[in-house]
């Protein structure tokens, strides 16, 4: 006999189970739909470098630093040496053979005549190392004011720009910077040589909508397990390289920031570690450390990155060759101790109230890349198994 009580239960049981069927596929397709709007972005970095302003005639109206034989000569003469003995140390200039070229022992102890002056560089007068006096540099304004020591940003316009870095280095022949794209000799220099041994930087930046919109982003800059791989004209890095994130946390920064017609921003100050160097830098530790970084449309990405620095450690990255970095570079190793100690401008010591950090600002060239997160792959197999 027909049962049509529970035939009506059987047809309202397959309504409830369809409806829930339906509801979970909505569901589904809603998340689906989520995810196809979410987008990341990934470069590498093919160049990191001081972010120095010039225009070839405002930045150092005073001239520029001397040449390494024409500071040696001042000292050398001011320790009491004869003239005829520093030009006859100094004739086959900077000559051949490393320490027994007859000027190297003498402007090592250039100071009190027995101390290193590159491990004790306080043993020599501060020889007042010329420093930047324009009124432009690119930066940020990392402690919101605006001082009579503070840039204006030549791009953006913002007043109150800190990059003492740049006031102390602008003046130096080899950290002199050049009308954009034009990149400061030395640290380019140093950077090619670093590209080709040290792991790569990557950078990827991601919205749960489209990075063509507006809205707020998450930027990871962190390190690679590889090395950089150059394009055919070996100038820049290859684009559409894949690179594998280095598990190493001591160099993996995740920012939160935003993006406005195309242009990824990072104003809230954040910590910034960056583990590369000793030929270059040991480490960039940056605290405070704001960020901007054009997206454009030929995959590549450009902008700055900005915080402070400990300006010891910078001063370590130049001292720490002694006199070859010294003269190939043309930098006075005293006069710069001095003058980074004179500019330095956050994280006053307890108790000797001497800033320990100064405000620096480098400059970002990157281009597409795949980026590959090793453990969040194996979290995703650990889950699927």
């Amino acid at each position: 006999m027909f049962d049509s009580t529970q035939s009506g239960a059987r047809t309202r049981r397959g309504a409830k189970a369809a409806l829930s069927l339906a509801t979970s596929l909505i569901a589904l397709t809603g998340v689906w739909a989520s995810a196809q709007a979410a987008e990341t972005r990934s470069f590498v970095v093919s160049y990191f470098y001081d972010a120095n302003y010039s225009d070839g005639k405002t930045d150092c109206p005073n001239g520029m630093n001397m040449s390494s034989i024409d500071f040696y000569r001042r000292d050398l003469l001011r320790v009491g040496l004869s003239k005829e003995k520093v030009e006859e140390a100094l004739k086959d200039f900077p000559g051949e053979g490393g320490l027994s070229q007859p000027w190297v022992p003498l402007v090592m102890t250039r100071g009190n005549g027995k101390d290193n002056v590159y491990t004790n560089p306080e043993t020599a007068p501060d020889p007042g190392l010329i420093t930047v006096s324009g009124k432009h540099s690119y930066g940020f304004n990392l402690d919101g004011k605006s001082g009579k020591n503070d840039f204006i940003e030549p791009d953006t316009k913002q007043t109150g720009i800190d990059n003492q870095m740049y006031r102390v280095m602008g003046c130096v022949r080899s950290y002199r910077g050049l009308p954009p794209p034009g990149r400061p000799s030395l640290v380019e220099n140093l950077w090619d040589v670093l590209r080709d041994v040290a792991p790569a930087w990557i950078i990827s930046v991601s919205s749960q909508d489209s990075l063509s919109k507006d809205g707020d982003v998450t930027i990871t800059f962190t390190r690679a397990l590889e090395r950089i791989t150059r394009d055919a004209s070996g100038a820049a890095a290859q684009a559409d390289m894949t690179y594998q994130m280095d598990p190493d946390k001591r160099s993996h920064n995740v920012m939160k920031g935003k993006i406005k017609n195309g242009v990824v921003t990072v104003d809230k100050p954040h910590e910034f570690h960056m583990i590369f160097d000793p030929y270059m830098m040991a480490e960039y530790n940056l605290t405070k450390a704001q960020m901007r970084l054009e997206l454009k449309a030929d995959g590549t990405a450009r902008g700055y990155i900005g915080g402070y620095l400990p300006w010891r450690d910078f001063f370590y990255s130049i001292a720490n060759q002694g006199h070859i970095k010294e003269y190939a570079t043309s930098i006075d190793v005293p006069g710069l101790y001095y003058a980074l100690k004179r500019n330095a401008d956050a994280d006053p010591d307890p108790k000797t109230k001497e800033n320990r950090r100064i405000s620096a600002a480098y400059q970002i060239e990157a281009v597409r890349a795949f980026v590959v997160d090793p453990a969040a792959s194996q979290t995703a197999d650990a889950a699927q198994r």
